[in-house]
């Protein structure tokens, strides 16, 4: 039922952006992001101030699960009527440039969000760091990769906006994260 209704106010939103599928796709996608945001920063916060972390997801990441899989789901069965969006001729099938470019930005994000030069403005990571960094985005993009070969454009779609957005949302928060640290010294 949540997905139906998902997938109905797509193509609500889609007709407010004339007629364009993609553009509501792009739109919903910020839209989740912007609504999640006061929960990731929360999140963010309560992770800096605790002493240790297990690496674990904390709680406002595993809230934002389900709305994102019902998304996701909504996307993914858009169907036919969907229409195409760039050089994308249709939303609905796979589209390899889509798969291409979601997975080199999963990797390109990974690898800056992960270097402290992204966050810090300090040098990229070096040696041992630098090397596990360079695995870890080359696994993101590996995975993104084969992930949206077979999925619809669309989906493809929603995970680009989604990586830059959520890479847009990590600086934001480190920067917040660093100002409110300043401010307690």
């Amino acid at each position: 039922m949540v997905v139906d209704m998902l997938r109905g106010g797509l193509f609500s939103l889609a007709h407010f952006c004339g007629g364009s599928m993609g553009l509501a796709i792009v739109g919903a996608s910020l839209a989740f992001r912007a609504l999640m945001l006061p929960f990731s920063i929360r999140a963010a916060r309560r992770q800096a101030g605790a002493s240790a972390t297990n690496g674990l997801p904390g709680p406002g990441s595993l809230a934002q699960l389900p709305v994102a899989m019902a998304l996701y789901s909504a996307i993914r069965n858009i169907g036919d009527q969907a229409g195409g969006f760039l050089w994308m001729k249709t939303l609905a099938r796979p589209d390899r440039a889509a798969a291409i470019l979601g997975a080199l930005l999963a990797g390109g994000l990974t690898w800056l969000a992960g270097s402290s030069q992204a966050l810090t403005g300090g040098p990229a990571g070096s040696g041992a760091r630098g090397v596990a960094l360079s695995i870890s985005a080359m696994i993101a993009a590996g995975l993104t990769l084969a992930f949206l070969l077979n999925m619809s454009a669309g989906v493809a779609l929603y995970s680009i906006t989604s990586s830059v957005a959520g890479f847009g949302e990590r600086r934001l928060i480190a920067r917040l994260t660093r100002a409110k640290q300043g401010a307690t010294r």
